[in-house]
């Protein structure tokens, strides 16, 4: 039997994003768990970094001069994960078919503006909610490229939070996945000794990073680090910072010494570089003014990805970040479903005005992307439940604009064209799985099998 409710799964065991989580039996194991956690302050390049995986690595000036070696431009894919399985046909609403509407959501189609739902033009069917402005904004830019999944999913839905949200994470429906998809990616093309080659800004670790091979790193802070003395705080700390610049710039005579000189100066160099690096650009990034985990990690990633250290960008690869809100909204789903979605839509929005501002926008990627969407059918408690196909986004300015697999219909099971499957659930018409691959191959440059599991299953969107 389907499961379709949070009670039937543990909301805590969803929480694989802190790398170790408690699981019940037969849940799979989450992605990352197991991997060596080694906290430290990378303070030279000031940042609070939490690195994960990877061998046996240096100390922390060691780090700081791999990085060093490693700069240089990489195309950049940013995940954003929306926990709880966002109601697709609120988000994309389809208001061009009134009467499934009218047998399937007679209230909750009610709490949308139509006036205000701007129809989408690949698809009339479906109308923007007006709050994902910020999306339709990026939309309807003539620079940029955003090409939407309308019903995106797998065979055989689950619908448990944490075991979907697992499938995302791996790129397999395999339970016994144990690294992620850019994990596995970054375990090919990374660096033994670059932790910042795959990040997750303001936040744990995103499974999707976990790796087998190489380390990975979550950023918590991009301010308020210095380069860090043991034992030494405050005016003391300030003190040996001064000192430690100093000798930096001091040739000493000494092949040792000087290679530890050689290395402090190059940390400080990027401490510099990150500091001179503005928030937000002169011209301004409309971000959201709430205080949300999200709008800061957009933000902070922006300022990452221009960051420069003697004009080579630092050797970031992989993003993951967790939008703003939770989406699981089983009972009195507005007004937080509106709240939450224009905050991470005009968060979405602002951080490619910022990339496109700083000229960063050219080499990113971002996939939007939640476990599941919402059941087509309302409940009782103006909610909807757990469901099996849902939304996803690409955006960029090298995507090329476009569906990925048709909106199917809300035509019950067993009728001509049905869009629903036997449970009442939206029939998925692409699959994540060829969306990663796409992405590997189409904009990472690499092939997709090792990477996804039977990769040559999965049709290919044309993204590029």
């Amino acid at each position: 039997m389907s499961h379709q409710h949070c009670h039937d799964y543990a909301r805590s065991h969803a929480m694989a994003g802190a790398g170790l989580p408690q699981i019940e039996p037969g849940m799979p194991v989450p992605a990352g768990t197991g991997l060596t956690r080694r906290s430290m302050l990378l303070r030279t390049l000031g940042l609070g970094v939490a690195v994960y995986g990877g061998g046996a690595l240096a100390g922390a000036q060691r780090l700081e001069a791999a990085i060093n070696d490693a700069l240089g431009q990489h195309r950049v894919v940013v995940s954003v994960f929306v926990d709880g399985g966002w109601d697709n046909l609120s988000l994309l609403a389809p208001f061009g078919l009134e009467a499934d509407l009218a047998r399937l959501r007679p209230n909750l189609t009610t709490s949308i503006d139509r006036a205000k739902a701007v129809p989408l033009d690949l698809d009339p069917r479906l109308s923007w909610h007006p709050a994902a402005a910020g999306l339709r904004a990026l939309y309807d830019d003539p620079a940029m490229g955003v090409a939407i999944a309308p019903a995106i999913g797998y065979d055989d839905a689950n619908y448990s939070h944490f075991t979907s949200r697992h499938f995302w994470e791996t790129g397999t429906t395999e339970v016994n996945g144990r690294t992620g998809w850019m994990g596995r990616y970054l375990d090919r093309v990374g660096s033994p000794d670059v932790p910042i080659q795959g990040i997750t800004v303001g936040g744990s670790l995103s499974p999707s990073l976990a790796t087998g091979k190489v380390p990975v790193s979550a950023i918590w802070k991009v301010d308020g680090y210095d380069y860090w003395i043991p034992g030494a705080w405050g005016p003391n700390a300030d003190a040996g910072n001064g000192a430690l610049r100093h000798l930096a710039a001091k040739k000493s005579g000494d092949r040792w010494l000087d290679q530890a000189r050689l290395t402090t100066g190059a940390a400080f160099g990027l401490l510099d570089s990150v500091r001179a690096t503005k928030p937000v650009p002169a011209s301004g990034a409309a971000y959201p003014t709430i205080q949300s985990q999200f709008v800061t990690g957009l933000r902070d990633t922006a300022r990452l990805l221009s960051t420069r250290v003697n004009g080579s960008a630092l050797p970031i690869r992989c993003v993951g970040l967790r939008a703003h809100g939770g989406y699981d909204t089983h009972s009195a789903q507005e007004p937080s479903f509106s709240e939450n979605l224009k905050i991470t839509a005009d968060g979405i929005r602002a951080f490619w005005q910022d990339l496109a501002a700083r000229g960063e926008d050219d080499r990113v990627v971002m996939v939007v992307w939640s476990e599941f969407g919402r059941r087509p059918a309302e409940n009782g408690s103006a909610g909807c439940d757990h469901g099996a196909a849902g939304t996803a986004f690409v955006i960029g300015r090298q995507i090329k604009q476009g569906l990925i697999g048709e909106f199917p219909g809300l035509q019950a099971a067993g009728s001509t064209g049905s869009g629903l499957m036997q449970d009442g659930n939206l029939r998925a018409t692409s699959d994540f799985r060829g969306l990663y691959a796409a992405l590997l191959e189409q904009w990472l440059g690499t092939g997709a099998d090792g990477i996804i599991p039977d990769a040559a299953k999965f049709a290919r969107p044309g993204l590029i």
